[in-house]
């Protein structure tokens, strides 16, 4: 008898050939991936370049706005088609698109009216269908949806005061045009009272992780267990030191019972360059952002 396409592949029962993309196990709780998407899908950096698509200029009015792709790649790999996502800081909503174009359910919780309006119009122009997205504190916001209802939390949090800092000490000059005066973050405050605070020293880091912890143990409340939280945090050159934020703020979620499972490196390859402290001191010219992942046992 002649031998089957699976027995001359070497497929055992519980194999799917799925062509390019490669062997699928049907035992595979966390994803829908094939061992060969799995092995791209675990790297500890991430230095695809993403295009300016989904309205990019629109989403760009927002400082703090993530690739669609990119997020669409995390969801894919931490969830399976049809879960549902949790965004507690949902900005212009990169993570929702990105679980649209995966074939997820997701919600997402904004303060600010103004970015939601940007995500509504982005879907309009993309013909997307828009996600869930509620204006509101997640802190109060959260309360209201059921226990253990999702299955990824993936957001990009507000970085301490970030929204507050100009992004330079002074004049900003081109060598073909006009020296303009110093710029503002596109960021906006998180809350009112935070927009009032004085952030320039660490009571001000410490209102800001009081606040993370606050919005995390609400989100964690509705995540079911064994599964993941994936948050975008980028490093700080504050105040004449570097200020490590990713392990800090991985510290404040381990201390919610959560588990860090991994720190993965994203490299902004468009990223622009600017020279800091040429000629006095070393400050770093900050191209990447880490995202931490952290699962619910």
């Amino acid at each position: 008898m002649a031998a089957t396409t699976s027995e001359r592949k070497g497929l055992k029962p519980h194999h799917i050939d799925m062509g390019e993309r490669g062997i699928y196990h049907t035992d595979n709780r966390l994803n829908d991936l094939t061992g060969k998407e799995w092995v791209f899908a675990t790297r500890s950096v991430i230095n695809k370049s993403f295009p300016p698509s989904f309205q990019f200029a629109l989403r760009s009015q927002h400082g703090g706005q993530k690739p669609p792709e990119l997020c669409a790649d995390l969801i894919r790999t931490f969830t399976k088609a049809g879960q549902r996502v949790l965004d507690p800081f949902m900005g212009v909503g990169g993570t929702l698109i990105g679980a649209t174009i995966s074939g997820r359910q997701a919600v997402g919780v904004e303060i600010n009216p103004r970015w939601i309006e940007i995500y509504r119009e982005v879907c309009r122009l993309e013909g997307l269908e828009e996600q869930q997205a509620v204006c509101g504190d997640s802190r109060t916001v959260l309360k209201e949806f059921e226990e253990e209802s999702f299955d990824l939390v993936l957001t990009d949090v507000p970085y301490w005061n970030m929204d507050r800092r100009r992004r330079s000490k002074g004049k900003f000059k081109r060598a073909d045009g006009p020296a303009v005066e110093r710029r503002r973050s596109r960021l906006s405050p998180f809350t009112a009272d935070e927009a009032a605070a004085d952030v320039t020293g660490m009571e001000g880091k410490e209102a800001w992780l009081a606040t993370m912890r606050d919005v995390f143990a609400a989100s964690l409340r509705l995540l079911r267990p064994r599964q993941y939280l994936v948050v975008f945090i980028g490093d700080m050159y504050h105040s004449g030191r570097y200020h490590m934020l990713s392990a800090e703020l991985a510290w404040l979620l381990e201390s919610l019972g959560l588990v860090l499972k991994a720190n993965l490196i994203w490299y902004d390859v468009a990223k622009k360059l600017h020279v800091y402290g040429y000629r006095y001191e070393f400050i770093p010219s900050m191209i990447h952002q880490n995202i931490l992942v952290l699962r619910k046992e």
